[in-house]
């Protein structure tokens, strides 16, 4: 998996990024928005690329977050399908994919 730009990386440190994290987790009351569990990942339904980082209407936007659990942000990503499901090591630790 290629790893992102180091202009999305410093996106995701930012203090605006903070904020509207926090600012949507409120909004949502704390609830992943697709199936009412504990949301716990802020999730960019147009997703963050080096070419739109600077774009505010993308990356900071509350229209383009919604607030997801785990489960739901793998699937949304579509992570842990057939055939790409997770693997661990000999101690139980999750080998990152």
């Amino acid at each position: 998996m290629l790893s992102k730009s180091k202009a999305v990386n410093r996106f995701y440190r930012s203090e605006a990024w903070k904020q509207a994290r926090l600012q949507k987790i409120v909004a949502a009351n704390g609830r992943c928005e697709k199936c009412g569990g504990v949301g716990v990942d802020v999730h960019h339904i147009i997703h963050i690329t080096p070419e739109n980082v600077t774009d505010p209407d993308i990356t900071l936007n509350p229209k383009n977050l919604i607030l997801l659990c785990k489960d739901c942000h793998n699937a949304e990503h579509e992570r842990f399908k057939k055939g790409n499901a997770p693997k661990f090591d000999s101690e139980g630790n999750l080998i990152p994919y």
